[in-house]
């Protein structure tokens, strides 16, 4: 990342921290403690709901103005939870996933349970710094965890001992306010793509059960008048419902054995995986493994543009193949689509719409969810005319186009916020500070 264009930096190309920052550790500087839980028998203890009390998993808020729960003022005084001021920086000692190392900065006076350590504020330093410090290094802090792999948590004395570069206080705030304007850019992103996304499932549900009518002789449309009761709810009286099978062939993926055989696996053929559809979305490059030619022709090669569906875990996410691929059993794939009956992108958009019911659909064994290719076959979908079927997936189109262009926004600046916190927490960047502020 290159300095020239950002107002207020100035290159540091010291290997270590500049001159004028010093290195404190977080217990030489300020008080952490721990939350607790009141009994949850006792009723008394939670009710009246009176004292924000908060739990781990809410430390992904980042900013904590209100907590899910309350504890009574009751629960407070007989139980280890504490209310911690504002602005104190809490950290997730334990939790599920990515919680534990995850920080958030306290913006009311709340009290948490014992997952989490609060660093009281302190004139040391300010507070918003060191949590962007400390959010930045989260890699770091999960690696300080005691006990083994993912059972591992952090304790009072490892977070006492976490090192801070500090440069002075004024330098601090202004770096903070650099990146806490990143963050807001971030939050304002993340808005509009949630209200997308609610749009987008709005649609869906009106579209898949309302359509959007017919087109007159002057190719308007008109909503439909008359309605019919299906299987699938309330369906204009021109639909018609059918079973997948009836509009395409359906086709499960495989895989050569014996699983990483070198003979079939670590060529240049790629082959589709899950991970690559939550990466991508509705278009999909395969990037994670690849086959053989040998491997590839004991799988299931398909051409792109090939409608796939996830068919083991997390069943039913469709997908399309931006490039030709090979698809492994853990793929159903629609192929010869019967064009003149269905549109490829409206079936793309009725089967997410519809990924509960093939979940539901779907064989439940022990840990394992399995959509089999005759469940899909038997499947059934509203079909509506080509014509409205090619208006249906236009308009959700043109809300996944307006989804895509916000999610890459906000993996740019997400990226461009990882650049200026290596450089700005660092010292290779250093901010002009007004000498004013400089001075206090």
């Amino acid at each position: 990342m290159n300095a020239v264009g950002l107002p207020g930096y100035q290159e540091d190309n010291a290997a270590s921290a500049p001159a004028d920052w010093v290195v404190l550790k977080i217990g030489e500087m300020t008080e952490v403690s721990a939350g607790g839980t009141p009994a949850t028998g006792n009723e008394s203890y939670w009710f009246p709901p009176e004292v924000p009390w908060m739990s781990s998993g809410e430390v992904h808020k980042r900013r904590i103005y209100t907590t899910e729960k309350k504890i009574s003022a009751l629960g407070l005084t007989n139980s280890a939870a504490k209310v911690f001021p504002k602005k104190s920086v809490v950290m997730a000692l334990a939790g599920q996933g990515k919680t534990r190392g995850c920080v958030a900065v306290l913006e009311a006076e709340v009290a948490t349970n014992q997952s989490l350590a609060a660093i009281y504020p302190s004139k040391a330093f300010d507070t918003d710094f060191l949590f962007q410090n400390l959010d930045w290094r989260y890699k770091e802090l999960r690696s300080l965890s005691s006990g083994e792999g993912g059972r591992g948590g952090l304790n009072l004395s490892i977070i006492k001992s976490i090192p801070i570069e500090l440069p002075p206080l004024p330098e601090q705030q202004k770096i903070a306010s650099i990146l806490t304007a990143m963050d807001d850019k971030l939050d304002v992103i993340a808005r509009q793509i949630e209200v997308t996304q609610t749009l987008k499932q709005g649609l869906m549900q009106t579209l898949f059960s309302r359509g959007v009518g017919t087109q007159d002789a002057d190719g308007r449309w008109v909503p439909h008048a008359e309605f019919k009761d299906s299987e699938l709810g309330e369906i204009p009286a021109a639909w018609d419902i059918v079973e997948i099978q009836s509009i395409a062939e359906v086709i499960r993926g495989a895989s050569p054995r014996p699983q990483g055989d070198p003979r079939y696996y670590g060529g240049d053929v790629p082959r589709l995986m899950g991970a690559d559809v939550t990466r991508d979305g509705k278009w999909v490059t395969p990037q994670i493994d690849f086959l053989t030619q040998e491997g590839a022709r004991r799988s299931r090669p398909c051409p792109k543009g090939t409608l796939t569906i996830i068919c083991s875990g997390d069943v039913g996410i469709p997908s399309f193949l931006a490039v030709d691929a090979c698809i492994h059993d853990g793929f159903l794939a629609l192929i010869n689509i019967n064009e003149g009956s269905a549109n490829k992108n409206y079936l793309y958009h009725v089967i997410s719409s519809l990924r509960q019911r093939l979940d539901a659909s779907a064989t439940h064994g022990g840990v394992f969810t399995n959509l089999t290719t005759t469940i899909l076959k038997e499947f059934k979908l509203p079909l509506p005319s080509i014509s409205e079927q090619e208006k249906i997936a236009a308009v959700l189109d043109a809300v996944d186009d307006k989804l895509t262009i916000a999610e890459k926004r906000h993996q740019h600046f997400q990226t461009l916020k990882r650049g200026l916190m290596q450089k700005l927490l660092t010292g290779q960047w250093r901010v002009n500070v007004d000498a004013s502020a400089a001075g206090t």
